[in-house]
């Protein structure tokens, strides 16, 4: 007797306990397999289509997690349905919200078989622009994030609430560099991956990355996740209005403030990174912008690092009325072999009074 459950992607769902207090991730039930293969249906995504192309990406993200759990991609798959011994993925209007379904062995010891069906009714988009997403204040749900999301269940993980993380609101779990989003695992569900299936080996993967958003409370479940915030020396909320998705601060030539940034280590082993700030012009944040502080932190692998850091703005070669970019980067250095280095930037957004 083969045995059901399925767990939501936007709602509660009962029956899942954390394995430890100290790790913030959930476990619902492991794979019986490190490695399976995800068949996507050919009429939800045929050659051709952007949402072929997205889940593509969304498989190589889930790669690059550092544990022995990763996922195959397989796609024109004619015939999907619950329970027929395949892990399949495809679209239904049936569906009020994205769920993937768990079926187990005989023996109720793991999990053989998920299937993953995201509903219609969502108002996805496959673009990662930002002004474009919900994380932006933009009007369509991302398909990389819910897919991770998903995959993240396919995977036997459950929901979390605890901190910032893909598993709880995915559609805010992005990190940012210039005006493109990018989707990732991070380091809770890495975190949860490793500790029930293992180190990847013998390749060792290592990647730390930042992000301007960080986690903000619960929803249900799920935990929820906002905008860092600039604040002046007394910790109070720097003014601002919106500009390009997201705040942009008034700030004054010379001003001390504290910038908001979420450090996460997605590899395998705890890292001690070179972290850089700077004052760049456009939003792609790179190391030949005018670098104003610098530091070190230590990053283990275990859950992500709200950070607030005091910081004094140039008292020269800003000029009053222009928006500027107060952007930071991990391991500017370069000195930790990553296996992705397209996330370690991110940015506040400040117009010099």
């Amino acid at each position: 007797m083969r045995i059901r459950k399925a767990i939501l992607a936007v709602a509660a769902i009962a029956s899942m306990a954390s394995i430890a207090p100290a790790s913030a991730y959930t476990i619902n039930d492991n794979r019986c397999d490190t490695v399976n293969t995800m068949r996507a249906s050919s009429v939800s995504f045929p050659v051709g289509s952007s949402f072929r192309s997205a889940l593509g990406v969304v498989r190589s993200r889930f790669y690059d997690n550092p544990s022995m759990q990763y996922f195959n991609q397989s796609y024109d798959d004619t015939s999907v349905s619950l329970d027929n011994g395949q892990n399949e993925v495809w679209f239904s209007s049936s569906s009020t919200r994205s769920t993937t379904y768990w079926w187990f062995n005989f023996w109720h010891t793991c999990i053989d078989e998920a299937d993953v069906v995201f509903t219609t009714l969502d108002p996805w988009t496959t673009s990662m622009t930002k002004t474009t997403i919900y994380a932006y204040g933009g009007t369509r749900r991302p398909f990389q994030t819910t897919a991770i999301h998903e995959y993240g269940h396919a995977a036997g993980i459950g929901h979390e609430d605890d901190y910032y993380n893909v598993m709880g609101t995915d559609y805010t779990f992005v990190t940012t560099n210039g005006t493109t989003a990018r989707s990732y695992v991070g380091e809770e569900t890495s975190n949860a991956l490793v500790a029930v299936y293992g180190r990847a080996s013998p390749a060792v993967m290592e990647d730390v990355s930042v992000t301007l958003f960080r986690w903000t409370g619960r929803s249900g479940e799920y935990s929820t996740h906002g905008f860092g915030k600039m604040r002046n020396s007394a910790a109070v909320e720097l003014g601002w209005t919106t500009y390009s998705g997201q705040r942009r601060y008034n700030v004054s030539r010379g001003q001390a403030v504290q910038v908001e940034f979420t450090f996460e280590n997605n590899g395998e082993t705890s890292k001690t990174v070179n972290v850089g700030y700077y004052i760049s012009t456009d939003s792609t944040i790179a190391t030949t912008d005018r670098l104003i502080a610098t530091r070190s932190l230590t990053l283990t692998r275990d859950h992500p690092t709200q950070d607030r850091r005091a910081i004094t703005l140039p008292t020269t070669n800003l000029t009053s009325g222009v928006t500027y970019y107060l952007g930071v980067i991990v391991d500017y250095t370069n000195a930790v072999p990553e296996i992705v280095e397209g996330n370690n930037a991110a940015y506040h957004i400040i117009r010099v009074n």
